[in-house]
């Protein structure tokens, strides 16, 4: 048996060390500002400040802790990959808790969850908070007396990473520790009233806090199918394939136990459904310039960890094994063809910055219409660090991270609003005391160039073609 953990946690890793650079939308800009934060704390950068804060942060002190240690490569692969064990590990725990039995038939699922939409989307945060939430949940589901109460400090700590992570968490434990005190009637009682609760609280926020819904109905969140939809259209077969798998698992273990409804973890399943239903795709939060985003995939995390303990304790048939094994495979070897094929625009994107002065003030406002996670928005930041100084970086102006830069500094924008039109409409640069440079494909398309940004010059985002539409590369 503790040669299997030990394969297992060596197999989870590989994707973590398989390309140059680990490719997950915000990871770049997380790496950056943990260069910029060590920066300013080593009193460069002037205009540029730390605020105490006590969450959204565990990830961004971990980097910037390793990347004094061993530099941004070394901090990168050592950060995500304890991130990863972590979040593997406990989803596993919190699974086999749930099923009474460790959980190996739902290993492909949680796989696929350890490196779907949230993971790519780089909200190292987030993921890390949510694996600590389930280590501190499995305990409290184990009740074992000794050991129960180290979920106090691990939901402290989980809060430090993310708070919504633990507010998922606590309302978790909570339940269930209701429902041990209940009967039969009292639990069908207590499920009633929280999915009620569930709703009206998402009314409440509807109508008190502004708030966006996404168009469409997310069915593949309400199991967490849709964490394998990320680069491009290639991933929707799989996520279809995945989606109709559980459906059809989740039917079995319908089918196996009469009174399922009665079952915690069958009811915790639903509420998160219910929630996924409910609930906006971003808030706009007062204390914060911009709103929280991804919601949905978010939740969508919650569903994939909650279902496989629901199905982990049936006994799957050799032709379930095969297919996941099968959407396994290709799920992941779709993410290493398009994860090299994303290093390699980072490639010829440093190739480019290096033909300009140290510190130069950059922007490269990218996308790639043909993918569902924004895999080149922030991919100059990692690019930049050493060499130059990304201008339009995020994090500085939400509010929402512990960098933040005063009005008039120059290495970043000070307005949320002018980052958010850079990268998704327009933006005319105005300001004549700051030499800023564009990179942008040449017309050699597969190459970049750079160029200095004129005052009263239009920046719009540009289309890349960077992924391959198949699992060949281009």
């Amino acid at each position: 048996m503790r040669r299997a953990y030990g394969l297992v946690s060596f197999l989870i890793g590989i994707p973590c060390v398989w390309q140059l650079h680990i490719q997950a939308g915000d990871l770049s800009s997380h790496l950056y500002n943990a260069w910029l934060a060590n920066q300013v704390s080593d009193g460069r950068l002037p205009g540029l400040y730390i605020v105490p804060q006590f969450t959204n942060v565990l990830f961004d002190h971990l980097l910037s802790f390793l990347m004094r240690l061993g530099g941004p490569l070394i901090a990168e692969k050592i950060a995500v990959l304890l991130a990863v064990e972590i979040f593997f590990w406990g989803c596993f725990a919190l699974a086999s808790a749930m099923a009474g039995r460790p959980a190996w038939n739902a290993t492909p699922f949680l796989a696929i969850a350890a490196y779907g939409a949230v993971f790519r989307m780089g909200f190292f945060n987030f993921y890390l908070a949510v694996g600590l939430c389930s280590w501190a949940i499995a305990l409290v589901w184990r009740n074992h007396p000794r050991f129960r109460w180290l979920a106090i400090p691990l939901l402290v700590l989980a809060y430090t990473a993310h708070s919504i992570a633990c507010i998922w968490a606590i309302g978790v434990i909570g339940y269930l520790l209701i429902a041990r005190r209940l009967r039969a009637t009292g639990r069908y009682v207590l499920l009633t009233a929280s999915a009620l609760s569930i709703a009206g609280a998402a009314r409440i926020v509807a109508v008190y806090i502004q708030s966006r819904w996404a168009p469409g109905l997310h069915i593949g969140a309400l199991l967490g199918a849709n964490q394998a939809l990320i680069y491009g259209p290639k991933y929707k077969l799989i996520d279809a394939s995945l989606f109709c798998l559980c459906v059809f698992l989740l039917i079995r273990r319908l089918e196996a136990s009469s009174n399922i409804w009665q079952d915690s973890s069958f009811q915790l399943l639903f509420l998160n459904a219910v929630a996924v239903l409910c609930f906006p795709d971003g808030i706009w939060f007062p204390q914060y310039h911009v709103r929280l985003t991804y919601i949905a995939i978010r939740l969508s995390l919650f569903s994939a960890i909650l279902f496989c303990g629901v199905v982990g304790r049936l006994k799957m048939y050799p032709a379930e094994k095969a297919i996941s094994a099968t959407l396994l495979v290709f799920f992941f070897s779709f993410l290493y063809a398009d994860e090299r094929a994303i290093n390699f625009v980072e490639q010829e994107m440093s190739r480019a910055i290096g033909g300009l002065p140290v510190g130069a003030r950059v922007v490269a406002p990218l996308t790639d219409a043909g993918i569902e996670v924004p895999a080149l928005q922030h991919l100059i930041d990692r690019v930049c660090i050493g060499r130059c100084f990304d201008f339009a970086d995020y994090e500085p102006p939400t509010a929402q991270f512990r960098l933040r830069a005063r009005p008039g500094n120059s290495y970043v924008m000070t307005s949320i609003s002018d980052v958010l039109n850079l990268e998704n409409a327009e933006y005319v640069w105005t300001n004549n005391d700051i030499q800023l440079y564009r990179l942008a494909p040449c017309d050699a398309a597969k190459e970049f160039c750079a160029h200095v940004v004129q005052p009263g010059e239009r920046l719009t985002n540009q289309q890349v073609d960077a992924t391959p539409h198949w699992w060949t590369p281009r």
